[in-house]
This record gives structure tokens, sequence and C-alpha cells, in this order.
């Protein structure tokens, strides 16, 4: 099925802006270390291993993984808990953090793909 490259963009445009408001929800969830982040890194990962694991075409790829899974996951909410963190001196929270934001995400992604 081929998508007009306008129609596509708007798509993966409509499907990151719903992920996004999505993130902004769970990541409220915060604690010692941030939860809601590390929690939108890990649903996005395995939601990205579920899609490439299916049999969906390429636009449906595209608007799955780059624009819904791409605006639920966050970069910028890892940046400001460890900037946070590093501006109140709690240096083993921003370890745990990153490790915990790498770690995570990447096991939910294999378990995810090999179970589908």
């Amino acid at each position: 099925m081929n998508i007009d490259p306008i129609a596509l963009v708007l798509l993966i445009s409509l499907a990151g802006g719903l992920g996004s408001v999505i993130r902004v929800y769970i990541t409220r969830w915060e604690g010692p270390v941030p939860f809601g982040v590390i929690l939108t890194n890990t649903i996005a990962a395995g939601l990205i291993g579920y899609i490439y694991s299916g049999n969906l075409t390429e636009a449906y790829l595209l608007i799955a993984s780059i624009g819904f899974a791409g605006g639920l996951s966050t970069f910028s909410g890892i940046a400001k808990a460890g900037f946070d963190f590093w501006h109140t001196g709690r240096i083993a929270q921003i370890l745990i953090s990153l490790a915990a934001n790498i770690v995570v995400p990447l096991l939910a992604l294999m378990l995810v793909m090999y179970w589908f």
C-alpha cells in the first residue's frame, strides 16, 4: 500500500503528538529516580520490538515507530533528570537513572522480540 508522502508525514506527526501527550502524563510519576521516564522509554522500546516483529507495511512501521514510539520515548527527560540530580549533588541517582533507562528498555525490546 503506497501512502502519499505528505499524508505519511502528517500521520507520523499525528502519531508523534499522541505519543508525546501520553508521555507528559506518564512522566509525572517521579521518585528517587524518574520512574515515569523509565516507564515511557520501556513501553516505547517494547512497542518497537512488537512493531518490527510483525508484518506491517513500511508506512505503518514509520508511523508507529518514528511517530508514536518516538513521541512516547524521551531522551530529554533523562537529560533533565540527570541535570536536576547533578545540581542537587545526587550522583548515585544519576547513575541509577541512566543505567535503568538503558538496561530496562533494552531488556523489554529483547523480551518482546523473543516472544513475538
